[in-house]
């Protein structure tokens, strides 16, 4: 997490911006190890209503900067936190009984992360073998029509081995559930190619060698993991 709002902020760099990379640290490892805690019931949900003094942080912080340009410094000190830190922790929310009901289970997060890399690796795949109508080539020329369609069904068919060995939910819930995965992982890649294009450069950073940076590789868990969770709270109401 920490890894990937520094990438950020390095990529912001480049923006003629001036974001407060301390503060925005600071208040990504307070946000992250706070709703870490509550996920894993160690502390009560009651300590998210110190969450919103965060944002606070960030203004006060503004009057004793001289710096131009002062709101999109607070946009991009802030904007980490919605985009990054929060939708990372809800990964440890898989985890929670929130989601997984009265025991705490690891299948919710061990078949998140099946799902999602089963829509990658053949979307990639298929895309390379059959693609040929670009997908948002605007964004993301590599895209096909043939990749993301064949990525949501290896990503279906995955959820549908998944349902025979985790019993947590149903066969229905488990495909619906796919479906989200591979919709908002998608989306999620998109949007990440939508920010590197906005900022000009190939990758966000160089974290993985050879294989880009942070964002680059968990663009798509930081739509997918917050539209899941939402997705198994719902069906516990």
């Amino acid at each position: 997490m920490l890894a990937g709002v520094m990438e950020f902020f390095h990529l912001v760099g480049n923006k003629d911006v001036y974001p407060q990379r301390i503060i925005g640290l600071l208040t990504s490892s307070i946000l992250f190890f706070i709703t870490s805690l509550i996920a894993l019931e160690i502390l009560p949900a009651n300590y998210l209503a110190f969450l919103p003094l965060l944002i606070i942080l960030f203004f006060v912080a503004e009057f004793f900067r001289d710096k131009p340009k002062v709101l999109q410094n607070l946009a991009y000190s802030i904007f980490p936190l919605m985009y990054i830190t929060i939708p990372l922790s809800m990964l440890v929310f898989l985890v929670s009984p929130s989601a997984s009901g009265a025991q705490r289970h690891w299948h919710l997060a061990f078949s998140f992360f099946i799902i999602l890399w089963s829509n990658d690796t053949f979307a990639y795949l298929t895309g390379m073998i059959f693609g040929k109508h670009k997908f948002f080539e605007k964004i993301s020329p590599k895209k096909t029509w043939e990749g993301t369609i064949g990525g949501i069904l290896f990503g279906l068919l995955a959820a549908y081995i998944l349902s025979h060995f985790f019993l947590e939910l149903s066969l229905g819930q488990w495909l619906a559930g796919a479906l989200i995965i591979t919709i908002t992982g998608t989306l999620g890649d998109l949007s990440e190619s939508l920010l590197k294009r906005n900022f000009k450069v190939k990758d966000s950073g160089t974290f993985f060698p050879g294989h880009g940076g942070v964002l680059d590789r968990f663009d798509s868990i930081l739509f997918a993991a917050p539209a899941f969770f939402c997705y198994l709270i719902l069906l516990h109401l």
